[in-house]
């Protein structure tokens, strides 16, 4: 273990048992401060997107059975006997070393208190000498600002966030919402991240101020290019509203309680029904290519020589027990070896001392419309045109950018066969499949029959390109209220959709939501005098003169259970006659019908 000798540079023990052997809880700090026993434990941070794992935050604790267990305790009986700023280097100084020894490479945020922070006596430099002593990259440690009392000296403030900023540290702002300066401090030191307080998150599902607040703050983050963090987070339907309105990463219980050691595997799985599409059911697997693989204790000749015999090569994929420890590339090993000295100095090297260690690496049933955006996204560096691909961990093979490429060409283009011109939606074949796909996998969801009404008079009187774009902006309307990536929405033609979900409990507020926006909108869709006369004046089919009345929609709503209903033909008959019931009630109304409560003899 690699001792970060820093510790020792702010104080000794025998300067602190003066204060600190006056009373219980003082000598309790003394015996911390002598044997360095906290134990940091860690909490995964995680990224919706994609949902892994993208970080661990280091919290710590005090002995246990001790009154300064628990870390609000310690931090507060530091400061009363005036050793916080010691209290905060130990912390931080245990914690790194510790995560350090289990070579974790995700980010590590490590909680530094603004009180420690502002002390004038606080050293420069003591947290990236340690990180150089263990060899971890700057890079991977995010600096958590915490509060613990209000800022007095604020420039004084900002000063001392920025010098860990000018050192390479990504920074952080702590329970946003709960602090004095949250808003102020975000706006000057332009943080990488932002963390909102649990109390903003907890009962999220119920309260719709704490909604208008978490979607704000969102929307204020993606303009000043700082991403989201949401604490807190204890349930299912609190993680859906958060995923919905874009938050970047979450942390809470649902997902992982603080562990001893940082694992990347997560007590919450999300539901992966919804990739059943056809455009979504292609996985890794498909383009998985047989490609010879080496030890890590293989030596760069021996290396060099497989290229030489195999000239189409462009990679050596690093693999020892089935585990992928890194790749050679062909161009990057010939360009060392070119250089002056290079094979003398390199080809008795075993290849793990110059192989390219962070490769992409990909479970073979991720779907490849996830690797496409993974891609897409990836902040690293490609330094080939392949990714490896592994089964739980085991390495199978390597896939090509390209093949990745011409599948998902492929499919685009068979979804552009079937999708409508007008809205781009998928049409009946795709929307016939998805049901099928539903059908056979025996998933509980919903199909919703979406039906403007009152279209053709509007259509006739105003012209078919107005009532494209009617089409159009309830298309879009239903884009704006699905969970992108796990909603489906097809478009049977004309003025009729399909949208089919699995979010069974939140299908009445669907539907109100969808109506709602479409009431609000539609005025523009019409002339003052139409408007102010509630419709359009029109002829009917017998030549008489009528009032039809504005837009409005028709949602009929039909509950799928689970071995019901035999085929899709038989799903959308029983969602047109959700649909017609609905119409029977008047415009802006939606009926359900229970596959439940069907009488199928």
């Amino acid at each position: 273990m690699v001792d970060c000798r820093n510790f020792e540079t702010l104080f000794t023990v025998e300067q602190l048992k003066g204060e600190l052997s006056s009373s219980a809880l003082g000598r309790e700090l003394l015996s911390i401060f002598t044997l360095k026993n906290l134990t940091p434990v860690y909490q995964p941070i995680v990224d919706i997107k994609n949902q892994k794992v993208f970080g661990f935050e280091a919290l710590t604790r005090g002995p246990e059975n001790s009154p300064l267990h628990r870390p609000l305790h310690l931090f507060h009986a530091a400061e009363e006997f005036g050793c916080l700023q010691e209290m905060d280097w130990l912390a931080r100084e245990t914690a790194i070393t510790k995560y350090h020894e289990f070579g974790n490479k995700e980010y590590l945020f490590i909680n530094v208190t603004v009180n420690a922070l502002m002390q004038n006596s606080n050293p420069q430099g003591m947290t990236l000498t340690c990180l150089q002593e263990l060899g971890v990259d700057i890079e991977q440690v995010v600096i958590e600002i915490t509060e613990l009392q209000p800022v007095d000296d604020y420039e004084m403030f900002v000063r001392s966030i920025n010098h860990y900023r000018e050192m390479g540290f990504k920074v952080a702002i702590d329970d946003l919402g709960a602090g004095y300066n949250g808003l102020r401090l975000w706006s000057e030191v332009k943080p990488d991240f932002v963390k909102i307080d649990k109390h903003f998150v907890s009962d999220l599902d119920g309260d719709e101020d704490k909604k208008r607040f978490i979607e704000t703050i969102t929307a204020l983050a993606k303009g000043l290019n700082t991403k989201i963090i949401a604490e807190g987070v204890e349930d299912e339907a609190t993680l859906k509203i958060l995923e919905n309105f874009g938050v970047d990463y979450v942390q809470g219980y649902l997902l992982k309680k603080p562990q001893l050691e940082p694992t990347l595997d997560l007590d919450y799985h999300w539901d992966k029904s919804y990739l059943m599409s056809y455009e979504k059911n292609e996985t890794v697997e498909s383009l998985i290519q047989q490609s010879e693989a080496i030890k890590s204790s293989t030596t760069v000749g021996e290396a060099t020589e497989f290229f030489l015999e195999n000239s189409t090569v462009d990679f050596l994929p690093v693999v020892d027990d089935g585990k992928i420890q890194g790749v050679i590339w062909r161009k990057e090993l010939m360009d060392l070896l070119a250089r002056r000295f290079g094979r003398d100095l390199h080809q008795r090297k075993q290849v793990y001392k110059v192989m390219d260690s962070s490769p992409l690496v990909i479970e073979k049933n991720t779907p490849l419309v996830d690797l496409s955006r993974m891609i897409t996204e990836y902040e690293g560096n490609h330094r080939g045109d392949i990714f490896l691909i592994t089964e739980e961990g085991q390495y199978l093979g390597g896939g090509c950018f390209l093949d990745l490429l011409r599948v998902i060409t492929d499919l685009k283009v068979k979804s552009a066969q079937y999708a409508n011109p007008l809205s781009g939606l998928p049409g009946n074949v795709p929307i016939q499949k998805t049901i099928s796909q539903y059908l056979d996998q025996n998933l509980e969801f919903m199909m919703v029959y979406v039906d403007v009404d009152n279209f053709k008079p509007y259509n006739d009187h105003y012209s078919f390109e107005q009532g494209d774009d009617i089409i159009r902006c309830v298309a879009q309307i239903l884009h704006r209220n699905i969970k992108e990536g796990k909603d489906f929405i097809g478009h049977i033609g004309g003025d009729d959709f399909i949208l089919i979900s699995t979010r069974m409990t939140d299908y009445q507020q669907l539907c109100r939501d969808i109506i709602e926006e479409f009431n609000h909108i539609k005025a523009e869709f019409y002339s003052v005098e139409d408007v102010q006369q509630g419709g359009i004046l029109g002829k009917d089919r017998d030549g008489n003169e009528r009032l039809y009345p504005l837009l409005s929609l028709t949602l009929g709503v039909l509950l799928v259970s689970p071995g019901i209903c035999e085929h899709p033909q038989m799903v959308t008959s029983y969602a047109t006659k959700a649909k017609k019931q609905a119409k029977l009630l008047g415009g802006n109304q939606f009926f359900v019908i229970d596959s439940q409560n069907l009488n199928l003899a």
